[in-house]
């Protein structure tokens, strides 16, 4: 008798179990089917379940100032190495921080925008030669002068020191599983200085954002030219990717996420 009831027991536990596990693959199989819920974006995966509180802050990062100056040596600076990825092919340029796959930009549309822009001004009086001098626009031509040869020029580009400013989109949240907060970078955008001379409009000029994830990965490869430049111990220079994880630069708060 008594082993009939322990039979009957170990029957009944195995049967709960198989229960509750067609359950879970039932539930993983519908929930997960459209999200696993983690955001892609990030590099600490963290459940959406596990946030108890969340903001999205933006913070403007000035290169030429001196705590940010280790991204920005000399031969080493990030937007030169941000540039020539994109220009190789390697790194997806995003034409806004929202960084989805309806906002790619093309390499065309981010060589354009790394060009310096030509703004000649015409003086003309539109009849194409001089009111006070009439037959200054009918010249003869010299029969006995040499051909002159115009050399084809390609695109001047923007030196890469120019591109100092960076703009970081970050998710802050509370991790209420782990007790822990989070400073979750999701994004970055590259700026040309409003003061630059390389800039007619005067205003700062996004030039594209990047996903942080692929930025971080970029980095990542190449460990001697991706370097946060250590000033005061040059055998302890960072990796640029674990500059960002370690908050080595100084970024000031510029917007916040509200319903305005």
């Amino acid at each position: 008798m008594k082993q009939f009831n322990k039979i009957l027991v170990l029957f009944v536990l195995l049967s709960t179990l198989s229960v509750d596990n067609t359950y879970s693959q039932s539930f993983t199989e519908r929930i997960g089917a459209e999200s696993n819920g983690y955001n892609p974006l990030s590099l600490r995966k963290v459940h959406e379940s596990y946030l108890m509180w969340k903001k999205t802050l933006w913070r403007r990062v000035d290169l030429k100032e001196k705590q940010n100056k280790p991204f920005f040596a000399r031969n080493r600076e990030i937007s030169k190495i941000i540039i020539e990825a994109v220009e190789r092919g390697v790194l997806i340029p995003y034409n806004s921080d929202s960084v989805n796959d309806s906002n790619v930009m093309s390499r065309e549309e981010f060589v354009e925008n790394i060009q310096q822009v030509d703004e000649e001004i015409e003086e003309e009086d539109g009849f194409g030669f001089d009111l006070d001098d009439p037959f200054a626009g009918f010249e003869e031509d010299d029969p006995f002068a040499e051909e002159e040869v115009v050399e084809e020029t390609g695109p001047v580009f923007i030196p890469n020191r120019e591109f100092s400013i960076f703009e970081i989109k970050e998710d802050l949240y509370f991790d209420r599983v782990h007790s822990r907060i989070y400073f979750d970078i999701q994004a970055i955008t590259m700026y040309l200085p409003g003061d630059s001379f390389y800039n007619p409009a005067g205003f700062e000029k996004p030039i594209a954002s990047f996903r942080f994830i692929d930025l971080y990965n970029l980095f990542k490869s190449m460990p001697r030219d991706a370097i946060w430049y250590n000033e005061n111990n040059i055998a302890q220079h960072k990796n640029l990717g674990d500059a960002f994880l370690l908050r080595l630069f100084k970024g000031i708060i510029v917007k916040i996420a509200n319903a305005d």
